[in-house]
């Protein structure tokens, strides 16, 4: 195996640059994960990159002026008028003006286009707070603010690449990114996901969405019922990536991780592991060889950091401990979230990797596929 430098490109500066008291993304995420991988003895000093905020030139190659003057502006007076908030979905409940806004947002992109550098110079690089995939051209949607996958993708084409493949496997459908290369036919959209006929967005991510690209669609929606298990993902996943290769030759590729997937997480339906998780990633791996990673929805931070700390085990090349160290489980027994089930969840705070959760690949599953198969031939 080819040894690369693995690079985790993150900052403490998100504990000041928080969503709203309420709002599902208030909680510790790209700073509980470098406090956790600290605490493991995950990461070293020269494996820690400062993330950087992102550049003007480099917002606009998929946003509009318009609308990054209005967040802007919203930040620096920490509030919207009407006519802003119809116009750019600033200031919701779903997406409040706070400092995660625009600072936040800034360094979350900001970071993207550092992975793809660091990338492009033969590193391997993670970006947890990365893959905020909501976001459109001109206004906020879905807690996303800044499209980050999209600039990246922008920013990989800005550099000569052809033939992108941007692969999302988090709970939440990417409309942002699928309407913003719906009619590329150098960047292939590759999503699984809840169905849009129970989950948000309610308007997107159906089978039929395949794209208007030249070629045989450039576009591939894998929409799963509630309840998808380790072998359910998984078997999801593996059949997909052999339709995208029949119809799509990738040069570089962007992996969308949202940990919304996992069962703990209370803002999807789906119930896999954190072993399902990495075997998703590593799948992926196999298959397309190296990419660029980004983060993405999760929403229980315990279960995230632990999830995140697997695909950092991966990358930089290191085995998984079996058990937390002491100083750990107190990072993890100190963070400020209440759960919203009634389960035992004490494996999290003594073990990193979960048991699998295996079981059935149920018919509907099976079906969905076999539709897909079907349009991707048609």
């Amino acid at each position: 195996m080819v040894k690369h430098s693995a690079k985790l490109i993150a900052s403490y500066s998100y504990r000041e640059l928080r969503y709203t008291p309420n709002h599902p993304l208030r909680i510790p995420r790209v700073s509980l994960l470098l406090e956790f991988l600290k605490a493991m003895e995950l990461l070293g000093d020269e494996e820690w990159v400062e993330s950087k905020p992102a550049q003007w030139e480099e917002l606009t190659l998929f946003h509009e002026e318009e609308y990054l003057l209005a967040l802007q502006r919203a930040d620096q007076e920490g509030r919207v008028s009407k006519e802003v908030r119809e116009r750019f979905h600033i200031g919701t409940i779903e997406n409040p003006v706070s400092p995660a806004m625009w600072r936040g947002s800034l360094l979350a992109t900001g970071s993207s286009v550092q992975a793809v550098q660091l990338f492009l110079e033969g590193n391997l690089a993670f970006n947890p707070a990365g893959g905020m995939h909501h976001a459109y051209p001109s206004r906020a949607n879905g807690f996303c603010f800044i499209n980050d996958p999209a600039v990246a993708i922008n920013y990989l084409k800005q550099k000569g690449y052809r033939k992108i493949l941007y692969i999302d496997l988090d709970a939440h459908h990417c409309d942002g990114v699928q309407d913003g290369f719906y009619e590329d036919d150098e960047v292939f959209v590759l999503s699984l996901h809840q169905s849009p006929e129970y989950a948000f967005p309610f308007n997107r991510g159906f089978l039929e969405e395949r794209g208007r690209g030249k070629g045989k669609g450039y576009n591939l929606n894998i929409p799963l019922p509630k309840g998808i298990n380790d072998s359910e993902f998984l078997y999801a996943l593996e059949k997909a990536i052999e339709l995208v290769k029949d119809v799509f030759e990738p040069k570089v590729y962007v992996l969308q991780l949202g940990t919304d997937t996992l069962k703990e997480d209370y803002l999807s339906k789906f119930e896999l592991s954190n072993w399902g998780f990495l075997r998703a990633f590593r799948l992926v791996r196999d298959v397309f060889g190296e990419g660029i990673y980004l983060g993405g929805g999760g929403y229980h931070p315990i279960a995230l950091a632990r999830a995140w700390a697997l695909v950092w085990c991966e990358l930089s090349q290191r085995e998984i401990p079996k058990f937390l160290t002491p100083k750990a489980k107190e990072v993890l027994l100190k963070v400020d979230f209440e759960e919203f089930e009634e389960e035992d969840r004490s494996y999290m705070f003594e073990r990193l990797l979960d048991e699998p959760r295996e079981g059935e690949v149920r018919r509907e599953v099976k079906d969905v596929l076999e539709k897909a198969k079907a349009l991707v031939y048609s």
